[in-house]
């Protein structure tokens, strides 16, 4: 008896087989299994995603807010670049590509826009988060070579998930975390979120920033006890007393403000 066998072509390797002039990455967006595609290592298909002038349609998918306002292809980017595919995850690695994922920080502000767009502010941060737990020497490098990284992010600090990022740096850096923690020291960045408490009469901002002082230091009091005291010793020192001096003679000028009125 013979048995008659078929190969079965997946939707994604019918679009591979096309010229590639009839297919565009929205094709390949709108395939329900495109990451599980990826998952099974299809190297015809992660060839033509690593291409230069395709990631940067894919980042632009979550720089960009779609004119409709329909996030299926910034949610399906977002699972791309944040899943557990080496060569994507070492093209989006290049200045090039994270010069352009970081420019959703400047967008808004470009475009003189109060906010991010909090589902767009999501799928960044899902994606910075990654590889931060990943990729922590690559991207906190990137990061440092950002002049204004530190107004960058302090211009969203109403934004959860863009605070949740300045946590992650030093929550799940791994070994790199005494690095981040001397960078975070060098651009006085717990400073500068006070003095940002201080300013904001942004509810959203100062509760945000509450919440992220207060993880760092819980964060250092749990590192008290545990082998590594970098935490707790450079929290310490970034919290300089120049700082400290300035929160009871703000709260006296704002109460003076108040009366005056």
């Amino acid at each position: 008896m013979f048995w008659e066998c078929h190969v079965v072509t997946s939707s994604i390797d019918k679009l591979l087989d096309q010229p590639s002039n009839s297919v565009s990455l929205q094709d390949f967006l709108n395939e329900n299994d495109l990451i599980q595609e990826c998952l099974t290592q299809n190297n015809r298909l992660l060839d033509y995603l690593v291409q230069g002038h395709i990631m940067n349609e894919l980042i632009g998918y979550l720089t960009k807010r779609p004119v409709d306002n329909n996030f299926h292809n910034a949610q399906v980017v977002s699972e791309l670049l944040s899943g557990d595919f080496q060569r994507i995850q070492e093209k989006l690695l290049e200045k090039e590509h994270l010069d352009l994922l970081y420019s959703f920080l400047l967008t808004n502000e470009i475009n003189k826009q109060s906010t991010v767009n909090p589902i767009l502010a999501s799928y960044f941060s899902r994606i910075i988060m990654t590889l931060i737990i990943r990729k922590p020497n690559e991207l906190i490098n990137y990061f440092k070579t950002r002049e204004t990284f530190k107004e960058d992010f302090f211009h969203h600090l109403d934004s959860t998930s863009i605070t949740d990022i300045l946590y992650r740096f030093i929550s799940d850096s791994g070994e790199q975390r005494s690095e981040a923690i001397k960078w975070y020291e060098d651009i006085n960045l717990m400073d500068g979120l006070i003095q940002q408490l201080l300013i904001t009469e942004s509810t959203y901002t100062q509760t945000n920033i509450v919440n992220l002082l207060g993880e760092f230091i819980r964060l250092a009091f749990d590192q008290h006890y545990g082998i590594d005291n970098d935490i707790q010793r450079n929290i310490n020192a970034t919290l300089s007393s120049s700082t400290m001096e300035c929160l009871p003679y703000n709260a006296q000028e704002n109460d003076e403000g108040l009366n005056s009125i």
